[in-house]
């Protein structure tokens, strides 16, 4: 919780968030802080007796989230298809219509498969494709794409890459499988990747205008 609110960020997309079976989402004490937040079930997750994870949740949900200190107006969920032996199953992306001071834009979060040996960001990629553009807006797509940036902009065409920079692994990164892509009617002002937190991820931050 500290480090997302150490972006100093308005909107934060959390591709793996968690909510206990029976319990919230971690994320809700960001609402204390002015933040609107949405999530998506991707998977459940098990603790089992005889593995030893070091900080494993529990029992549970892994959770795609958007937060917004500007309102949600609606959300959507975008069919991105299913990938072999992907233990999710189908997965879905999350869009949400935000308003923006009297302006309205998409921003759609993803979390694509990581099974590259089964080709799942581009089954996912490909499936997302059909779905957007959202709305005839302005349209901001966010998350962990499990792929490299040439290759996502190549199954998303049109749409423009506002960071670049190594986020995986958090540690000593080599790729960047975090982006954010936003369409003509966005502005790009300036982007980062920011220090490691907790995460095995990097996580990355945009500076971004409405050409409205």
């Amino acid at each position: 919780m500290a480090a997302i609110r150490s972006f100093e960020a308005d909107i934060v997309v959390v591709p793996e968030s968690w909510r206990p079976v029976d319990g919230e989402n971690f994320l809700e004490p960001l609402r204390a802080d002015g933040y609107a937040i949405e999530t998506l079930r991707v998977a459940r997750t098990r603790h089992k007796a005889h593995e030893v994870r070091r900080n494993h949740p529990g029992d549970g949900y892994s959770e795609l989230a958007v937060c917004s200190r500007f309102p949600i107006l609606s959300r959507r969920e975008l069919p991105m298809g299913r990938v072999r032996r992907d233990p999710a199953g189908p997965r879905s992306a999350l869009a949400c219509t935000i308003d923006l001071r009297g302006t309205t834009f998409a921003l759609v979060a993803l979390h694509a498969s990581s099974k590259l040996w089964y080709a799942g960001p581009v089954v996912h990629l490909r499936g997302l494709r059909g779905h957007l553009p959202v709305s005839s807006g302005p349209t901001v797509i966010a998350g962990d794409c499990n792929f490299w940036g040439p290759g996502v902009v190549a199954f998303l065409p049109g749409w423009k890459r506002a960071v670049r920079g190594r986020t995986w692994p958090a540690w000593m990164p080599h790729s960047q499988i975090d982006h954010v892509l936003v369409n003509d009617l966005v502005e790009v002002r300036g982007g980062e990747v920011l220090p490691a937190c907790h995460s095995d991820h990097r996580p990355v931050r945009t500076h971004l205008a409405l050409l409205t």
